[in-house]
């Protein structure tokens, strides 16, 4: 008992130290991968071995990760904050391990890929069009002009492309142009958030009432959150007698404004919305469903990586 109070108390020293994430006077391409070496890991990360691992936080010298949980729009919300050394750590994972072959539960997937954290991915092998890229490697190119994209760059950044805003015929060509320098493209949508961090106000969704939902959000290089809502009337785990009923757009959009988000972008929802972390800790709709894909942390070892 004495040394899991003495380990608790120092993850938390290290959560609260200005050394976790980013170095003061720092810019983020000093701990950035570089876009050729999706490999070369980083270490802006405090040095943390062995692993300490509770039900809310994980820290490793490549990935930290704290979970909170709130209740907020009357839905229970799930917000995991992850910093990682590389990008390589930020994984997707599909069914049978080949995009568009098989689909299977979030739980499934994330053990069988030594996951530490997974959440619902886009379902891109059910969108009959539309470029698709996972771990760096292409499966398809063709063009869906309704659809926002996010894109996740090998240097760490991450981008998303409003399909109301851009040319969409440029954004297909960049892409295929600059291919060697992806290393994720989610195809679902809508982007939440404007190239300020500004929550938009109209979306290309027709998915905009209350309902649970999956969100990729991004900071800066290295650090990201994953963000759950439950809904649909799910008993909340987190107020006894409550129910959660989900976040519209809207509101999801300004929730994760105030998460201090340079952008965001929604996933797969619904019934299909899942966070797994060491065991399914949200509540899904019906007990969830199989997916064809989840979007995952992996604590790669640099063996691991340099093998990438």
């Amino acid at each position: 008992m004495r040394k899991r109070i003495c380990a608790w108390l120092f993850a938390l020293l290290l959560l609260s130290s200005p050394c976790f994430g980013q170095a003061e006077g720092l810019d983020p391409d000093d701990f950035a991968v570089q876009p050729e070496d999706v490999s070369d890991a980083q270490d802006f990360l405090p040095p943390f071995s062995p692993v300490y691992r509770d039900e809310s936080t994980y820290l490793s010298a490549n990935v930290t990760i704290h979970i909170t949980r709130e209740r907020a729009f009357a839905s229970d919300i799930y917000v995991c904050d992850i910093r990682v050394s590389s990008a390589a750590c930020i994984r997707r994972a599909f069914g049978e391990g080949v995009w568009n072959r098989s689909s299977a539960r979030v739980e499934t997937l994330a053990m069988a890929n030594d996951a530490v954290l997974a959440m619902t991915g886009d379902s891109s092998a059910n969108i009959s069009n539309g470029f698709v890229l996972g771990n760096g490697r292409l499966y398809r190119t063709n063009q869906n002009r309704k659809r926002d994209l996010c894109v996740m760059y090998k240097n760490g950044e991450v981008k998303t492309f409003r399909a109301s805003d851009c040319d969409m015929n440029s954004v297909y060509r960049e892409l295929a142009d600059s291919v060697d320098d992806l290393w994720q493209v989610f195809l679902f949508g809508p982007a939440l958030l404007d190239e300020n961090g500004r929550a938009y106000e109209s979306f290309t969704s027709n998915v905009k009432p209350a309902n649970p939902r999956s969100v990729f959000g991004y900071y800066e290089p290295g650090h990201y959150c994953f963000v759950q809502v439950d809904g649909r009337g799910v008993s909340s785990r987190l107020e006894k007698g409550k129910r959660s009923t989900g976040l519209t757009m809207r509101q999801l959009a300004d929730y994760m404004e105030s998460l201090g988000c340079l952008s965001a972008y929604n996933l797969d929802g619904g019934q299909s919305s899942m966070l797994w972390f060491d065991g399914v800790i949200s509540t899904p709709y019906n007990n969830g469903r199989k997916v064809g894909d989840v979007i995952m942390v992996v604590d790669l070892t640099p063996l691991a990586l340099e093998n990438d």
